[in-house]
């Protein structure tokens, strides 16, 4: 490892710009993704989003370093690259040859991550503009609206769908209750209709109770039949299921899949006092 390399691992952004200063050719030796990287990453800590692990330099004088190898010539090969160059330009031409504007570098972020990081709301506006993915996220599971510190940032990506990982944890917090809930429900349902068919009227009865959508459990038919527990009621030749039920509004005329109401049913079976 050279001199001047080993200032570039160690970080020492005012030892580099001093001798890239005093010669030019020194910053063909920069790679482009190392000096990126670094800026993308010190944004990161400057936002308070990461903090800054040894060796590390100045900020300041890796932002001297930055605007010496652009003023030089030195352009992104990635739209990530690019981006924290602050390129516009050369993330347009990227684009025009075929990059996808979503194309990652840095550890799964795309343009649009970077240009968060950076706080460019130009940038951030131009990826919005040409259908940059807003919820897309990097391999520590943040959008771009959880790398940046401005107003204006915040509120372009929140207008997009962009969504913290606050904000997304309590989605999916919300979601797990409701998903719960559901299989609760559907529970409920399944152990409403089996009761029904077997004819035990407290199960039913237990059943309904412990539903969290009572109107819909007490409807609730038969997969395979299509019949309701009041079609089970008439089959069971059982009138006090078939009070219990109608008492709680259960809907007298929905058909199976044969086309018959409960009713129907009673009169096809001779049961005509059920319903009197």
């Amino acid at each position: 490892m050279t001199d001047f390399s080993d200032k570039i691992f160690n970080e020492q952004w005012d030892k580099v710009y001093e001798l890239i200063s005093n010669d030019k050719t020194l910053i063909s030796e920069i790679d482009s993704y190392d000096i990126t990287c670094k800026r993308f990453y010190y944004g990161l800590v400057e936002n308070g989003k990461e903090e800054y692990i040894p060796p590390f330099g100045q900020f300041s004088d890796l932002l001297k370093v930055v605007d010496a190898c652009v003023n030089n010539g030195m352009k992104g090969k990635t739209i990530p690259q690019a981006t924290a160059f602050q390129q516009i330009d050369q993330i347009k031409e990227l684009l025009d040859h075929g990059h996808n504007i979503d194309e990652q570098d840095f550890g799964e972020r795309t343009g649009l991550l970077v240009a968060a990081a950076l706080n460019d709301f130009e940038l951030v506006k131009f990826f919005v503009d040409n259908g940059a993915f807003v919820s897309f996220y990097d391999q520590d599971n943040l959008e771009a609206i959880d790398l940046t510190n401005s107003i204006e940032i915040l509120d372009i990506l929140a207008k997009n769908n962009g969504k913290t990982k606050q904000q997304r944890a309590d989605d999916y917090d919300e979601y797990c209750i409701a998903r719960e809930s559901l299989n609760l429900h559907r529970e409920a349902n399944l152990k409403f209709i089996r009761a029904a068919k077997e004819g035990d009227l407290v199960k039913m009865q237990e059943a309904l109770t412990n539903s969290t959508m009572p109107t819909i459990t007490i409807n609730h038919t038969d997969y395979e039949s299509g019949n309701t527990a009041l079609h089970y009621a008439v089959q069971n030749n059982d009138s006090n299921s078939i009070k219990f039920l109608t008492l709680n509004r259960i809907d007298t005329e929905k058909t199976n899949k044969q086309g018959i109401t409960a009713k129907e049913l009673a009169l096809k079976l001779g049961y005509n006092d059920l319903f009197i």
